[in-house]
């Protein structure tokens, strides 16, 4: 990373190995030297063993797509049971929301 004269460090302690550095377009959280997280203009880059306390069900991908059960992923697929891995499914809560607000505004109106 190249110094900014606008960056900005956080840490506990002088010795402390683990910082917040902060630039006019990033930010990096850092734990040591083998453990951080850049968010930048290239996107955002994860170093060190990650864990997700979620299950498959709880993780969209691509904003359509969610994983099946973790149980069901135990089952083998076969060309007889045929098992997806990822299955649609639209994110169809936030339109349920959207109705109620239409409803309330349109009492308004009355």
């Amino acid at each position: 990373m190249a110094k900014s004269p606008r960056a900005r460090v956080f840490r506990t302690s002088p010795k402390s190995k683990s910082s917040i550095y902060m630039q006019d377009n990033s930010v990096s959280i850092i734990g040591d030297n083998r453990n951080f997280i850049v968010c930048d203009d290239r996107g955002i880059t994860i170093k060190g063993p990650v864990s997700i306390i979620a299950d498959a069900s709880n993780i969209r991908t691509g904003g359509l797509f969610v994983g099946t059960n973790d149980f069901l992923q135990m089952i083998p697929s076969t060309i007889f049971t045929p098992l997806p891995q990822k299955i649609p499914f639209p994110p169809v809560f936030g339109l349920v929301d959207i109705v109620k607000d239409t409803a309330f505004f349109m009492a308004l109106l009355v």
